[in-house]
């Protein structure tokens, strides 16, 4: 046997080798989206699962009768489970294989209730704002095995605690109120505000952060000062500082209903929408500040959110509509029904799951986080 032939031979085997790696490799990405959403949108009550790499077309409806209103979403692969805050004061686990409701805890409104949720990578900590609509001054630490309250970390006085983010390494926890213009930094280890950020101009609303944990890029709408518009902020996290204050080119003396921004995986761009142009506008992230590159329409007057496939590839806003996130294009909807039939569905709650087998291998997160990782 020749040389050549031999080395043909073992390339041709190291070929088909590579090929059983990748099939036992495969790996299947699902989009999670809870329903009916408790800030509007359209849909059912219940989970709808589609599948990404397949058109976004619908897999499954989980049928959840009971769910009231949704606020927060979150899940962990860790564990398999899948968490839903819902009609304000309820909080509830369901295990991704079984798709069963393992608990559900109720917490008085005079305890706030739940807005939207995070948890740790390991998946023992909840975090849960008390809600925009609550006067209560705490998040609640929660038990991610039983629902069980650990604790109370006091971050706003006045209350109003809407968003909040995990770290992608579970040390910090990121919280806003929409009564304060201070964004406060919690320590997991410790569950106590080891720092705060701003002042931002107005009030806190959605936000998002990088991968390192040095950036927050703070939605502030509504309550901006004249001259501001539409726009949004960049904090510093180690300082507390506010580097910029970024704003839509022609619209900074303009009011609207700016809710919803995010940063593409590879922290490159950050996405904003402006409901009340039915509109999302884009930014090149890579300049200081973050130039504007261009505005995209969206199909309806929605709640405001918008969140990213973890390759990148794909935008997800709340209007039921995907977006190739590079050419800008819409090249699908979320339906309540297969193969894109049926009304489009409208949600800000959603995560993705990667599934190897009957394993979770991988969720995401419900904002558009930066995933770079620190250097």
């Amino acid at each position: 046997m020749n040389r050549s032939f031999t080395r043909c031979l073992s390339l041709f085997i190291l070929a088909i080798l590579a090929v059983s790696v990748q099939a036992d490799d495969s790996v299947r990405r699902l989009l999670y989206v809870s329903s009916r959403d408790g800030a509007g949108g359209r849909g059912g009550k219940g989970i709808y699962v589609y599948d990404i790499d397949h058109g976004h077309k619908l897999v499954k409806f989980i049928d959840m009768p009971e769910l009231g209103g949704t606020r927060g979403a979150t899940a962990c692969a860790a564990t398999g489970r899948f968490y839903i805050a819902h009609n304000q004061d309820k909080l509830l686990c369901l295990d991704l294989k079984t798709e069963k409701v393992l608990w559900e805890k109720q917490y008085p409104k005079e305890e706030g209730g739940c807005d939207r949720i995070g948890i740790t990578p390991d998946g023992k900590k909840l975090y849960a704002p008390g809600g925009w609509w609550s006067n209560n001054p705490n998040v609640k630490v929660i038990d991610g095995e039983n629902g069980d309250l650990i604790t109370n970390v006091a971050i706003s006085k006045s209350g109003g605690i809407h968003n909040l983010i995990v770290s992608l390494d579970g040390t910090r926890v990121y919280c806003g109120s929409v009564r304060d213009e201070m964004l406060s930094v919690i320590d997991t280890k410790t569950d106590t505000v080891v720092k705060k950020v701003g002042p931002i101009i107005g009030v806190i609303q959605p936000l998002t952060i990088d991968g390192s944990h040095k950036r927050a890029y703070i939605n502030t709408h509504l309550y901006r000062k004249p001259g501001y518009g539409v726009g949004f902020e960049i904090g510093d996290v180690q300082t507390g500082k506010i580097l910029h204050i970024v704003n839509v080119p022609g619209l900074e003396n303009e009011k609207g209903r700016c809710h919803g921004i995010g940063l593409t995986p590879d922290e490159k761009e950050v996405w904003l929408c402006d409901q009340s142009r039915k509109q999302m506008h884009v930014f090149d992230n890579t300049s200081a500040p973050p130039k504007f590159v261009k505005t995209l329409p969206v199909a309806i007057k929605s709640h405001g959110w918008i969140c990213f496939s973890r390759d990148g590839q794909y935008a997800w806003p709340d209007t039921g509509e995907v977006f190739d996130a590079r050419t800008k294009e819409v090249v699908a909807h979320l339906t309540e029904q297969p193969n894109g039939k049926g009304s489009h569905i409208a949600s800000s709650k959603f995560i993705e799951i990667h599934w190897k087998g009957e394993e979770v291998i991988w969720a995401g997160r419900q904002m558009g986080v930066g995933y770079v990782s620190p250097k």
